[in-house]
């Protein structure tokens, strides 16, 4: 019975947390009720994805963290997504 108690008491700790910080996010910056915070510049590029092409939102991440890591990839990364994605192995486009 002491577990079922200090396990329960574990959870409602742990969710009081979560929902204090999802309340402490900015949706301005994060989006819906804060979720998906990426840096700046992962930002940009998925901006630039966007207009570049239709990804799925995975992909477009895929893509954009890509550019932000492989900055030899710039001048692709500014054209043409698609050969981003197939540099990561990623096909169905």
């Amino acid at each position: 019975m002491f577990l079922v108690a200090s396990s329960e008491a574990i959870v409602l700790a742990q969710s009081a947390a979560t929902q204090s910080q999802i309340q402490k996010r900015d949706p301005n910056v994060c989006g819906a009720a804060g979720a998906a915070c990426d840096p700046a510049e992962v930002q940009q590029w998925k901006a630039v994805g966007n207009r570049l092409a239709d990804l799925s939102s995975a992909d477009l991440s895929q893509y954009a963290y890509a550019c932000v890591e492989h900055r030899d990839w710039r001048q692709e990364c500014e054209t043409d997504p698609i050969a981003v994605l197939k540099r990561l192995d990623i096909d169905g486009y």
